[in-house]
């Protein structure tokens, strides 16, 4: 499974970029706007037609994944943590929508072995492109029952990686968007994955 994460902020032909990517054989977009107001993110999300949003996992602002019929939804482990013990509930009314759902951890040992998730995100694996100070872990996952994505650190190069290190897919974020050519940058991790995972 590959993954590509959204600009943290709303950036120039940003639209534009995004419906390049997923018609080129992009299968999920996770959509991380933390700072965006709701009103913002349904805006944007209206520039997106039906076929692209049913590829999108949207990590705020829920209620609008109901609203556009996105693929689903994501929860960060801070948003997960605050929901305590209604976390099931929570997901059990999304599922019902047939929507995906995901989550993230930081630590290998907090992946339950069965889970109500689909997948979830698990970081940093290698040291991170996009945040300084944010050394990768280089978790070992192959004991892991769970579908783990690896994130932090991921580009063409570290495909073969993730792949011998037991991870299921990996999810792609400053490699792209802090590349001059996005689409062209997350083209070449695309032909690598393909090669390497399938």
């Amino acid at each position: 499974m590959l993954v590509l994460i959204s600009a943290e902020r709303f950036i120039e032909n940003e639209e534009t970029q995004l419906k390049s990517i997923l018609d080129n054989g992009l299968d999920v977009l996770h959509i991380r706007k933390p700072k965006a107001s709701f009103k913002d993110l349904k805006h944007w999300l209206q520039s997106f037609e039906p076929v692209y949003r049913s590829k999108m996992v949207l990590h705020q602002h829920h209620e609008l994944a109901k609203e556009f019929n996105l693929k689903g939804i994501h929860l960060t482990e801070n948003f997960r943590l605050m929901l305590g013990d209604t976390v099931e509930d929570y997901v059990t009314s999304f599922k019902q929508e047939n929507s995906t759902i995901s989550t993230s951890y930081h630590q290998k040992e907090l992946i339950s072995k069965s889970s109500i998730f689909d997948y979830c995100f698990l970081s940093p694996v290698f040291s991170s492109i996009s945040k300084t100070d944010y050394a990768g872990k280089l978790f070992q996952v192959q004991d892991v029952q769970q579908k783990v994505i690896a994130l932090g650190g991921i580009n063409s190069a570290k495909i073969p990686l993730i792949r011998k290190m037991g991870f299921s897919g990996g999810a792609v974020l400053g490699a792209v968007w802090m590349d001059e050519d996005p689409g062209q940058s997350f083209n070449k991790i695309q032909q690598q994955y393909e090669s390497v995972f399938r």
